[in-house]
């Protein structure tokens, strides 16, 4: 029984200790669950913070990465920067060199050019060709250079060359300037004219005129190639053209004149001669034109002052002072007239009409010797038609002077020479009749009948009295 009890209160004592012990372990127990629980947060917010650590280590070394990769960047594009500031400072400055050095060979060029002016002016042609080539070595683009060196050859007879000069001058870049065209074009066709070329002289002029209407001298040469081609109304339209276009200068009228004068019309050829003095008051062949219109409108006087004042210029031409003389003996001065046929004469000794002339008006002062004289040089040296007059002249000396022989012989050959002569045929007339020989008195008369019907009459008169 005692052991029993001794179990039951062992067992007893067992829960007693255990009621006791119970929470005691479950205290325990929570408490290492709790102490596990803070090692375990401890350990996490320990990982949370290496791995924030991580992290932000890892943004900072990113950051640090991208700060070197960007200091690097700018590095390159820095040393970039200042690799094409120095490419384009030595760009520059090459640039600049070859700029200064092709302005200096352009200098030369122009030095060069400018010499090959003056020696051309001065009337050096070999100087003024050395200097264009030298010109044209430097700077093959100088169509300045081209152009005159053509011109230059042309002069010295090089018609080849300066041919070539002249077409490589109209190739140049520059020509698209329309002026530079115009100029090129023109000499080009002057060179080809010059060479015998027609056709491309022709289409050079005509180029010209296209780039510039107003280009005058181009529109005067292609009207007197027309001309020479007796294309008289082409001559008129390329000048008319260049006419309306405004072209400078006197040229165009006087050609204007030139053409009108040529096809017999006096008028308006002096109302262009005269609108050319206008433009121009210097403008000599327009004065000249003048002279011979007022010569043939026979305004004596006005031709001898248009005559006078080109004559200041043209010192040396033989025509014009015989066509004074001729003025001067209209107006009666004579002894005027007999010095202007001299001077004509010593100009020019074979001229034409001028001992003629002078003999004309030497007779008409008296100066009977002395016209006989001018007249037999006039047949020995002057045209046939200045001939004829001449020995018409000593043939009404001879038959004056009742020598009807000699004045038969000398109009005989004043007819040779000019058949339609009628002073000749009339003194021939007299000269027969007065030797008595009716048939030829006759012929003359007949021939006369449809030249000059006065003269006609007058040998009609004497055949009807016999």
């Amino acid at each position: 029984m005692r052991r029993k009890t001794a179990i039951v209160a062992g067992i007893v004592a067992l829960a007693l200790l255990a009621a006791a012990v119970w929470p005691l372990v479950q205290y325990v127990k929570r408490s290492e669950l709790a102490k596990q629980q803070a090692m375990a947060d401890r350990a996490a917010a320990e990982e949370a913070a290496r791995a924030a650590k991580a992290k932000d280590d890892e943004a900072k070394a990113k950051a640090a990465a991208e700060e070197r990769a960007k200091a690097e960047a700018d590095a390159i594009a820095r040393a970039n920067a200042e690799a094409e500031a120095r490419a384009k400072s030595d760009a520059e400055a090459k640039a600049r060199e070859a700029e200064a050095a092709a302005r200096a060979a352009r200098d030369r060029a122009l030095e060069a050019f400018r010499r090959g002016v003056a020696a051309q002016n001065s009337g050096d042609r070999a100087g003024a060709i050395a200097a264009y080539r030298e010109a044209l070595s430097i700077d093959a683009g100088l169509a300045g250079a081209w152009t005159n060196l053509a011109l230059a050859l042309d002069a010295d007879g090089k018609r080849e060359e300066a041919l070539e000069a002249a077409r490589t001058a109209t190739r140049q870049p520059s020509m698209s300037d329309a002026p530079r065209r115009a100029h090129a074009m023109r000499t080009l066709g002057h060179v080809a004219a010059n060479a015998g070329k027609r056709d491309e002289a022709i289409a050079a002029y005509r180029q010209a005129l296209e780039a510039d209407a107003r280009q005058g001298e181009a529109a005067t040469a292609l009207a007197r190639l027309w001309m020479e081609s007796g294309d008289t109304e082409k001559a008129v339209a390329a000048l008319q053209v260049a006419k309306a276009a405004g072209a400078e200068g006197a040229a165009v009228d006087t050609a204007l004149a030139t053409i009108a004068w040529s096809a017999g019309n006096v008028d308006e050829a002096r109302k262009r001669a005269e609108d050319a003095v206008r433009a121009d008051a210097q403008a000599v062949d327009a004065k000249v034109l003048l002279g011979w219109c007022s010569l043939a409108q026979k305004r004596w006087g006005d031709a001898a002052q248009q005559l006078e004042e080109a004559a200041k210029v043209r010192t040396q031409d033989a025509g014009l002072q015989s066509a004074i003389g001729y003025a001067y003996e209209k107006l009666g001065r004579r002894a005027d007239a007999v010095a202007a046929f001299d001077r004509a004469i010593a100009l020019e000794p074979a001229h034409p009409t001028a001992k003629a002339a002078r003999g004309a008006a030497l007779e008409a002062m008296g100066e009977v010797e002395r016209a006989r004289q001018a007249y037999e040089s006039a047949v020995a040296t002057s045209s046939p038609a200045a001939a004829c007059i001449a020995k018409t002249r000593l043939a009404v000396a001879a038959y004056r002077e009742k020598r009807f022989a000699d004045a038969r012989a000398l109009a005989e050959a004043a007819v040779a020479a000019d058949p339609s002569s009628a002073p000749a045929r009339h003194v021939l007339g007299l000269a027969c009749f007065a030797l008595d020989d009716r048939a030829c008195a006759g012929e003359q008369e007949y021939r006369l009948t449809t030249m000059d019907a006065e003269r006609a009459a007058d040998l009609r008169k004497l055949l009807s009295k016999e």
